[in-house]
């Protein structure tokens, strides 16, 4: 059986929150906790709550599964790769991925 990490969760939590510039109360106000219990969330101290993951993630525009493994990438960087290749393929290669991703954008939304 795995272990949870939690130091390193609380690790990919605090690298995510300053990578958007946010301070740890603005993070606990989006998702609704105290201040003192994200801090201790991000340093490892206390566990969370799958509904507590839940809204971090989102509150972070990143998967759950990014905030508890190591080696995902976060999905914009995901998209940036998927980009270069579909530009490396030529332009209009690049053309139709665009077209496709836009098509299937719309197609979200209608869900």
């Amino acid at each position: 059986m795995n272990t949870i990490d939690r130091y390193e969760i609380g690790r990919r939590l605090k690298k995510c929150r300053e990578d958007l510039g946010l301070s740890q109360e603005e993070v606990a106000e989006r998702c609704g906790i105290s201040k003192s219990y994200y801090g201790n969330i991000e340093r490892g101290k206390r566990a969370m709550s799958l509904d507590t993951l839940l809204s971090i993630s989102s509150a972070y525009s990143v998967s759950a599964d990014f905030l508890l493994r190591e080696g995902m990438e976060r999905p914009e960087e995901a998209f940036t790769a998927i980009f270069e290749e579909a530009k490396r393929s030529g332009e209009l290669q690049y053309k139709k991925f665009l077209n496709a991703i836009t098509a299937l954008s719309k197609i979200v939304e209608q869900l």
